[in-house]
């Protein structure tokens, strides 16, 4: 298992994760326009397992993703943790409020609920807003 920097040529690979993990993906444009910011690939076999892309300037995590089948192994947290190395400060993230399995998943990581976004995704369910406070 190895995490490396996203590039231009894994972005097919990337795209295909993540319509297998969102019921509302993101469109494949999307993940070229993050390939300049903090945008890394799990790669397990020469396959890509898992990618996780943050916005350093926002101090946002933007989309974390992980095969279904690898998920459960910590392999989420690896790319949290890497991801989380390259921002200052409080990191803050949007997850939809009904993914319950996300939400626990941020909160071991030791983030806590700080607000909710009303009719924040694109089929009008309310985001929650977390934050993982540091230094």
């Amino acid at each position: 298992m190895k995490i490396r920097r996203c590039i231009w040529e894994d972005v097919d690979a990337v795209y295909k994760l993540e319509k297998i993990s969102f019921p509302h993906p993101y469109p494949k444009i999307f993940f070229y326009s993050y390939l300049s910011e903090i945008f890394f690939v799990l790669v397990d076999n020469n396959e890509i397992v898992g990618y996780i892309i943050a916005d350093a300037k926002r101090n946002l995590v933007v989309s974390v993703a992980v095969h279904p089948s690898y998920r459960r192994r910590g392999y989420g947290k690896m790319l949290m943790e890497n991801a989380i190395k390259y921002m200052e400060g409080d990191v803050i993230l949007q997850v939809r409020k009904s993914n319950e399995g996300a939400i626990k998943f941020y909160e071991k990581l030791g983030f806590t609920r700080k607000g909710e976004l009303k009719r924040y995704y694109a089929d009008g369910e309310d985001a929650i807003v977390m934050i993982k406070r540091r230094g």
